[in-house]
């Protein structure tokens, strides 16, 4: 869950809507021992995938679906599974890639992935795309660029869509007697509605720092100061985290503690505290993303809403962001080029993954798709994902590269989640906490 969570589009809403959707795939499990990293069985070719969870079928159901409908349409191939936990999968990972055992294609953390780019074991997929021009017009340039090298090898390809922001109740909202945020409501909307909330006992904002990760909707507000225009220079030693657009937005986030808007027990609390918080009426926003829309459909239903975030106005970046980027990609091992049956396998695996069908597949289990085909697909019994898609569809918005922290290493990504929650809890002052970010890339 935890991988999902923190490494977790166009659309025609009607009672039938035609919508951008894509997939997650696999299916037969097996182990390691069990599959040769290359081998045919009578006439079929088959083609390992290494995974992050342990039971595809049962903690990536999606991903399950697609493979057996890839299987069905290709009787030759065969998809075997080699799955692990997240944490054992990518140290797996690590070592296989020293052994020269990769799986043919395999998930990868986003933070590790260029590393094992760096190391040359990863297949250059510009020549899949360009035999797929399908496949390459259905993925967003930003879905393919959270994957791609300064020297423009394409070393991944997007898993999932990782959609995050924050979830509100509208009931709340409409019991205390406010208007509910909407795309496009400011800071200072905001602020007044958190002093509303607060004054009648309603926690406006259900946060959980034990989970540090959890901070999805408050990485966005990043990007509204200028993340991406910044980042490089940062991480090249040439600027810095504590610059003067980003203690802005610290200060906010600091300012929003103040004004209480975030459970006294915060720091105490877990994000799945957090979560029934929220999904029992005790707090009117979360801060979370696509994956809890089956719970909230459940839960809250049809008074579910999804924005993302506050805007700005002593910001002269565009406020205009959403977060709709690459969760983590598939990453193909560069073996699988020097046999052309399993790369021709390989390539039929992905252009499938990638297609329409799967797309479709996706979406009827509540997966925002990397891919932006239409299909159609009836939303009103999912109440919290129709949410999601309306904010996807809203004109003018748009997503940066990838999630702010996902193109940091795993320390400063930790120190970065670290900073957001001692800001909002009033552990550090705004300066402290980008110091402290600082600090620790400095180290890298």
């Amino acid at each position: 869950m935890k991988s999902v969570l923190k490494r977790i589009v166009t659309f025609g809403l009607a009672a039938a809507i035609a919508t951008s959707v894509t997939g997650c795939a696999t299916s037969n499990q097996s182990s390691s021992s069990d599959v040769a990293s290359e081998k045919k069985s009578g006439s079929k070719t088959v083609i390992t995938l290494g995974m992050h969870v342990a039971n595809v079928d049962e903690q990536e159901p999606v991903t399950g679906k697609i493979i057996k409908a890839f299987e069905q349409a290709n009787p030759n191939i065969t998809v075997q599974i080699q799955g692990n936990d997240k944490d054992a999968h990518v140290n797996k990972m690590k070592l296989d890639a020293q052994s020269g055992e990769l799986p043919d294609i395999f998930w990868m953390d986003s933070s590790v992935a260029p590393q094992l780019n760096s190391s040359g074991v990863l297949l250059d997929l510009s020549d899949f795309l360009k035999a797929y021009p399908a496949v390459n017009t259905a993925l967003s340039e930003n879905m393919k660029a959270a994957s791609r090298s300064s020297d423009g090898k394409q070393y991944g390809l997007p898993y999932q869509s990782l959609v995050t922001g924050f979830w509100y109740n509208k009931a709340v909202f409409k019991r205390v007697g406010i208007d509910a945020p909407k795309n496009g409501t400011t800071y200072d909307e905001l602020i007044k509605m958190v002093k509303a909330l607060h004054t009648k006992g309603i926690i406006p904002i259900a946060q959980g720092a034990k989970d540090a990760y959890s901070v999805w909707g408050f990485l966005t507000g990043l990007e509204r100061y200028g993340y991406f225009s910044k980042i490089d220079s940062i991480l090249n030693g040439k600027a810095k985290f504590d610059n003067p657009d980003f203690l802005k937005y610290f200060s906010k986030i600091n300012t929003l503690g103040k004004a209480g808007a975030f459970p006294s027990n915060c720091a105490t609390s877990t994000y799945f505290q957090a979560k029934a918080d929220f999904t029992s009426g005790k707090a009117a926003m979360f801060d979370s993303g696509v994956w809890d829309a089956g719970v909230l459909d459940k839960s809250i239903g049809k008074n579910i809403g999804f924005w993302w975030g506050p805007t700005f106005q002593d910001s002269s970046d565009n406020q205009k962001v959403s977060m709709n980027v690459s969760s983590a990609p598939f990453c193909v091992s560069k073996a699988v080029g020097d046999n052309q049956s399993k790369k021709d396998a390989v390539y039929k695996f992905l252009a499938f993954y990638y297609s329409k069908q799967a797309a479709k597949i996706s979406y009827e289990g509540s997966i925002i798709p990397a891919t932006n085909y239409k299909v159609d697909a009836n939303l009103e019994s999912k109440p919290a994902f129709k949410a999601v898609v309306t904010a996807l569809q809203e004109s003018g918005w748009s997503s940066p590269k990838a999630q702010p922290d996902l193109v940091l290493t795993e320390a400063v990504q930790a120190q970065l989640y670290d900073s957001i929650y001692g800001t909002m809890l009033g552990t550090y002052s705004p300066k402290e906490a980008l110091e402290k970010i600082d600090s620790v890339q400095q180290q890298q």
